[in-house]
């Protein structure tokens, strides 16, 4: 015992954390002070866990009302009646109303987690969520339809099928709101643009998409083309939330930082110029303003590059360096593109996509280092 450490709580911080004399504690240094928390599950938890099992079963009932009012005693597995339908409208709402009352309960709570989340973005992160839970039932779903094929259930094993389908989606949303962060935002940026952009690029590969421009994608002439305008007003929006969450936490580290101020606002101007993008898709009618919008965008994010090592406090050199190699093969690109006519549209924009997109994950992964702890260690309440 000698070799451990000891750490004495008030007896009400103790309730609060939902911890005993001989649990274990974890204590984290940061640079603002030290952070408490317990490894052991918070007495909350168990409460969330029945009102999930509960909203679950209220959903089965509806599932099984559903079928028995329309009398069908074989359900199939996939199809438009059929087990993934109701399980797509159904236990996406389930998680939806589960990931909110969970979000709503600790953000009533002093301290908690997802303080730093502020209300006007609860609905985006709530959405993004949602919809990331809505897109992977989708194509587990469509997996299960191409292995089972024909496959169809009774009443009875449909309903306890769906029960568990709709208890792990409840569970998994509830339990994703306390591990609320920027880093997670972050990816959720990241999965939500790249699963769009792919999903809309597979879906127009009969029209040939790549011998036009990578803004036919968002046209009428597209199939499904608001899957990529979607994609792009919902990432500005996650952008926005994202933005939100990391300088409302970066001004206890940087405090009355007015290069932060500047970079947030151009950040924030860059992620309302993403969404716009997508709002003013490139349509006969709509090709002007969508090409200023376009052009805007390249300009904010070369100002971002450009301007980064006055703008993000204490700049690494090895990401200064790869920030103006990237600024560099943009130029080039553009070389290419407009000069020398190497690159066709579709390359350039493509080209241009990746580049910017790598540079702005690599912004916030270094800004979500900076609230990063420096060291955890494990103590033992008294």
């Amino acid at each position: 015992m000698a070799d451990k450490n000891f750490v004495t709580l008030p007896e009400k911080l103790q309730k609060q954390l939902g911890v005993k004399s001989g649990n274990s504690v974890e204590v984290t240094f940061t640079q603002d002070g030290i952070i408490v928390k317990s490894p052991q599950k918070p007495i909350t938890i168990q409460g969330r866990r029945w009102s999930t099992t509960a909203l679950a079963v209220i959903m089965s009932i509806v599932f099984l009302g559903y079928f028995v009012i329309r009398k069908t005693n074989y359900i199939p597995l996939t199809g438009n009646e059929s087990v993934a339908t109701l399980s797509l409208g159904l236990t996406t709402l389930s998680g939806l109303i589960s990931f909110s009352t969970s979000f709503i309960l600790l953000k009533r709570q002093k301290g908690s987690v997802v303080q730093a989340v502020s209300w006007r973005n609860f609905p985006t992160v709530a959405l993004a969520g949602t919809l990331i839970s809505f897109m992977l039932m989708a194509g587990l779903f469509w997996i299960a339809g191409n292995l089972f094929k024909g496959a169809t259930f009774d009443l009875a094993t449909s309903t306890a099928l769906f029960a568990m389908i709709t208890i792990i989606e409840t569970q998994t949303m509830a339990n994703l709101v306390p591990r609320l962060s920027s880093r997670l935002l972050t990816n959720t940026f990241i999965a939500v643009i790249v699963s769009g952009m792919v999903l809309a690029m597979m879906s127009n590969q009969n029209l040939y998409w790549w011998k036009r421009n990578l803004s036919f994608l968002g046209t009428n002439n597209a199939k499904s083309s608001w899957e990529f305008n979607f994609t792009l007003i919902f990432a500005g929006l996650i952008l926005i939330a994202l933005i939100d969450y990391l300088f409302v936490s970066l001004k206890a580290v940087f405090p009355k930082s007015r290069q932060l101020l500047i970079l947030r606002i151009l950040l924030t101007l860059l992620a309302i110029d993403l969404a716009s993008v997508g709002v003013f898709p490139n349509n006969v009618q709509l090709h002007s303003l969508h090409g200023k919008v376009a052009g805007y965008l390249v300009y904010l994010v070369l100002a971002l590059i450009v301007g980064i090592k006055w703008l993000l406090p204490n700049v690494s050199p090895d990401f200064l360096h790869m920030s103006w190699l990237i600024a560099g093969a943009l130029l080039a690109g553009e070389i290419l593109f407009q000069f020398i006519g190497y690159l066709s549209l579709t390359a350039f924009e493509i080209l241009a996509f990746m580049l910017a997109f790598t540079w702005l994950v690599m912004l916030f992964e270094r800004l979500n280092d900076y609230l990063e702890p420096i060291q955890t260690y494990n103590y033992i309440v008294k």
